[in-house]
């Protein structure tokens, strides 16, 4: 016999990424951040930071990005600023590298979300444990990184304790942070990283409000990110 497993846990799980993003830790603001033009540098409001960032799924690129299928939608980002509390969300990447040119609200960052789609979607990853710290750098642009979404496809049968069998599907997904030097030579790096120790969920949610400033100096290294 084969059935679906139970979607008890994902639903659980994505209510509490809609409540953490929605609710930004207690704040009360989505910020939507826009793509910077080419010829702005930061100034003391606003940052201009550039990267990549790309799906490799089984090793290969999925690159160029589209509208439809075959095409893979060109990831986007949500992160929750550590200390305001407020979630902003950034536009897509371009279609073709995946390079971005954003501008970014100063402060210390959890990504919370990539992608477009649902949870059940090979193309969401809730939580992936990667903090973006974005400095004040008037004048100038702040480099990142590629952050590179690296799947592996799985298709196994399962069976559980009373004999059901049901066949499990998905990608299993980790993360990794390139410094490609070339693409801003003279741009100041900042680049995100992937931190497995940093909270989510309802651990992050618990420590903000317990130790927002430490949080932040877990996160990024400094009391204020934004220096």
């Amino acid at each position: 016999m084969q059935r679906t497993p139970s979607h008890g846990p994902r639903i659980l799980m994505t209510g509490l990424l809609t409540s953490l993003l929605s609710a930004a830790l207690g704040g009360c603001a989505l910020s939507i951040e826009q793509s910077a033009p080419a010829d702005r540098t930061s100034d003391d409001v606003q940052t201009v930071i550039t990267g990549r960032m790309n799906y490799v799924i089984d090793g290969r690129m999925m690159t160029p990005y589209g509208g439809f299928r075959p095409a893979w939608p060109a990831p986007f980002l949500q992160a929750v600023n550590l200390e305001s509390g407020d979630t902003h969300a950034f536009p897509a990447v371009e279609a073709q590298e995946g390079r971005f040119r954003w501008l970014a609200t100063p402060g210390a960052y959890m990504v919370g979300r990539i992608g477009f789609g649902t949870y059940f979607d090979d193309t969401y990853i809730a939580w992936p444990r990667v903090v973006l710290c974005v400095p004040r750098a008037p004048g100038r642009t702040v480099y990142v990184g590629h952050l590179r979404l690296e799947g592996t496809r799985y298709d196994k049968e399962v069976r559980l304790s009373t004999g059901t069998t049901y066949r499990s599907k998905g990608i299993r997904y980790t993360f990794k942070v390139e410094d490609e030097a070339a693409d801003a030579p003279d741009a100041l790096r900042r680049l995100m990283r992937v931190a497995p120790d940093m909270p989510i969920g309802d651990g992050l949610q618990a420590q903000w409000k317990a130790d927002r400033a430490g949080l932040v100096r877990r996160a990024c290294g400094t009391a204020d990110a934004a220096s």
